[in-house]
């Protein structure tokens, strides 16, 4: 066998071994996201139901890599992505001494978490948008870190120290939720609905055939300065 052909199972037996376990070990955490979207959403109701009859939380699994929460007039998907990822050259957490003494850690099993109007989806307004909260990066090691808006911009970002666990999953649903209720719709500009085009009104015909969103024109950056 030649070098060649060692480099290939070498690259096979670290790497991509590395990879199946990423994949093994983001799934395990995501199955403890569900339990704790069931929990919290549990204690919620559990509390509301004292005083609001009206106001309903609800938890739906979607399957092995989704899961929902509906409360009010949001809803909160939480998905796993099947494939790991790693990170440019140029991201913070490449200057880490962590990742610097062994770069497999920098691969990452992903978590998204993304915010919808409850009404887009049960009426199917196909033209809504839903934005992107946070994205929950794990490696094969349980470290983690996350980008995102509002508090998941800086809050859990020490990749170096940071082990992902049910009870900071708790935490982080109850951060996404209380940011989700203050993220508002706000009504969309004049200039942006005074036109509407007949195969609009055709396709639209009962529901407002213009996009919905939390705020048109907001653009999602992610902030991930890593200490």
């Amino acid at each position: 066998m030649g070098i060649l052909h060692q480099e290939v199972i070498s690259a096979l037996l670290s790497k991509t071994t590395t990879k199946q376990r990423i994949v093994k070990n983001t799934l395990s955490h995501f199955e403890q996201t569900k339990a704790s979207l069931s929990a919290v959403v549990k204690e919620i109701c559990a509390q509301i139901a004292e005083k609001d009859s009206e106001v309903s939380v609800e938890y739906k699994d979607n399957g092995k890599f989704e899961a929902q929460i509906k409360f009010g007039g949001d809803m909160l998907f939480f998905s796993m992505h099947t494939n790991v990822f790693t990170f440019d050259i140029n991201h913070p957490i490449q200057k880490l001494k962590y990742v610097q003494e062994d770069g497999i850690r920098a691969y990452c099993g992903m978590i998204e978490i993304y915010n919808f109007l409850a009404d887009s989806i049960t009426y199917g307004r196909m033209n809504d948008v839903g934005y992107l909260m946070a994205r929950i990066f794990i490696n094969h090691e349980n470290h983690f870190f996350t980008e995102g808006k509002g508090q998941f911009a800086f809050l859990y970002g020490d990749f170096e120290k940071q082990i992902f666990s049910q009870e900071i999953m708790h935490e982080m649903i109850q951060t996404v939720i209380l940011y989700s209720i203050q993220f508002d719709l706000w009504a969309p500009s004049l200039t942006e609905v005074e036109e509407l085009t007949v195969l609009e009104k055709i396709q639209q015909t009962g529901m407002t055939a213009h996009k919905t969103a939390k705020r048109l024109g907001f653009t999602m950056h992610h902030e991930s300065d890593l200490t």
